[in-house]
């Protein structure tokens, strides 16, 4: 059968993830049905494992229950009896009413779980060349991407952090990545953007939060009570201590909220599908460096491509598994991929649903994300084309990492390179300082860029001459008790969620 991502199958993932015998820290998805060549043995008899060599795509479509752990396998363990009920109840299992889109259902492992991929200042100086799962570090090469230096004009792929996700705010601070340069679609004006969890503290609604010790990510208290604004400074290697300075290149406007997994659980129109947060961007440094480049801030750090980006559409992102085109991204931990030359290319594997954690008043919280891209790094961009029955891969590590959040992810359609998805989280495990291991990402995950555009109110940028915003024109209102809205209409003007606060500004 092709592949057919509707909204039948969405459903299906979404019916499979709340079952209630679907394991914790399992993640399903739809995508190519995968086996070993005839000559392989697998890792774990009966199911796909990431890091193993001689996997065959089918050309067939599949769903698919991703386990971060082979003890999810173990007979007669609670998740093995789960995983067995869940694959004979969804195998043959008919979406559509015809007898033609019989489906099959396969249990992958992909090593560790779910995370965003935002890091502290300090994480990842090197990438670890070396097979999947848990292995010693030998020979490590370091690597220092480009993406991670102080760069003007700034390009996408550029290392990023934030007044609110700096060690002022935040613990040890944090780094991610700005995706790209792009346009809000009421003003034209220019803007940066990137995941929420880059540059937000606390992005959960604020109808999923109480009122005690109220925040909000407009005015930032430090601990000598001073009020801050959060600015967004590139490079973010080097953690603000005061409000400015000439690694200031703007200040966040808005994020997409999230619901946590158990509202979803109980209202499955309360939807997560966006990782996102846009700020604004100033034409030139305090020190008088060019921040904006009409003809090359559209490009991305490290990849050939020079022309402008467009969005692709909703059609052409869900025909991604059919068309498999190349995919590229930039990132400021694992610096440009898949672009010509490099050792791995990058590819499609799936459309997936998972929880993710952020932080929701100080404790890590589960939110459904739905409807995302999982891509991965076959060692043969060649190799690896389904729906070519029997084409046989070997999966490289790291499609990206902690640092790459807030990176896009690119497909070369039709010989134009466009922006299909924002990169946000993978599988995988940090360093482990007492062992020397790490559990290394097979699976990249991006939210996909129409519903990150449509909620954020963004466009793509063609490198035309452009507005910014006035940052003394940025003004927030009250009103009281939290909210589910995302905006608020108030004297013709649209206010977008940025949490609880104390100090007034009635509406």
């Amino acid at each position: 059968m092709a592949f057919e991502y509707k909204d039948e199958i969405k459903d299906i993932l979404i019916s499979m993830s709340f079952n209630e015998i679907f394991p914790s820290g399992a993640w399903v998805g739809y995508g190519f049905e995968m086996a070993y060549s005839s000559s392989i043995t697998g890792s774990n008899p009966g199911i796909i494992t990431m890091y193993d060599e001689g996997i065959l795509s089918t050309g067939t479509a599949s769903l698919q229950i991703f386990v971060p752990s082979s003890s999810y396998l173990n007979f007669p363990s609670k998740e093995s009896a789960s995983l067995s009920t869940l694959v004979d109840q969804y195998t043959n299992y008919n979406w559509s009413g015809s007898s033609e889109n019989l489906i099959s259902t396969q249990i992958i492992l992909a090593t560790g779980e779910i995370n965003p991929f935002v890091c502290s200042a300090t994480c990842y100086f090197g990438e670890n060349p070396w097979v999947f799962g848990v292995g010693p570090i030998n020979s490590a090469t370091i690597q220092n991407p480009i993406n991670r230096q102080t760069t003007r004009a700034i390009k996408g792929g550029v290392s990023i952090t934030s007044t609110s996700k700096s060690t002022s705010f935040s613990n040890f601070g944090s780094v991610g990545t700005m995706g790209l340069v792009c346009q809000d679609s009421a003003s034209n004006a220019l803007v940066g953007l990137t995941n929420n969890h880059v540059v937000i503290r606390d992005a959960f609604y604020t109808s999923q939060r109480t009122y005690i010790n109220p925040q909000n990510e407009y005015d930032l208290v430090d601990s000598s009570n001073t009020i801050e604004s959060d600015f967004v400074y590139q490079t973010g290697e080097t953690q603000p201590v005061n409000p400015g300075g000439n690694l200031k290149i703007g200040k966040v406007l808005r994020y997409v909220p999230l619901y946590t997994s158990a509202s979803t659980a109980t209202n499955n129109t309360l939807i997560n599908n966006s990782d996102a947060a846009i700020f604004s961007l100033a034409c030139t440094s305090s020190t008088g460096a060019t921040i904006i480049d009409f003809t090359s801030s559209f490009q991305q750090v490290g990849l050939v491509y020079t022309s402008s980006m467009p969005f692709a559409s909703t059609l052409e992102i869900n025909n991604l598994l059919n068309s498999n085109p190349e995919l590229y991204s930039s990132g400021r931990t694992t610096g440009a991929k898949g672009s010509p030359g490099t050792l791995c290319p990058l590819r499609i594997f799936s459309m997936v649903n998972t929880n993710v954690g952020y932080n929701l008043q100080g404790s890590l919280t589960a939110a459904y994300m739905q409807d995302l891209i999982a891509f991965v790094k076959p060692d043969n961009s060649a190799s690896y084309s389904p729906p070519t029955s029997g084409s046989q891969v070997a999966v490289c590590p790291y499609p990206a990492w902690a640092g790459d959040s807030g990176s896009t992810l690119i497909a070369n359609i039709g010989g134009t390179w466009k922006i299909v998805g924002l990169v946000f989280a993978g599988d995988g495990a940090s360093y482990d300082q007492f062992s020397g291991y790490e559990v290394a990402s097979s699976i990249g995950l991006a939210c996909r860029i129409d519903h990150v555009a449509s909620q954020l109110g963004i466009k793509a940028w063609t490198g035309s001459i452009a507005p910014v915003v006035d940052e003394n024109t940025i003004v927030y209102k009250t009103v009281s008790g939290s909210s589910s809205n995302s905006t608020l209409i108030c004297s013709g003007s649209t206010y977008w969620q940025v949490g609880l606060t104390e100090k007034h500004n009635i509406c």
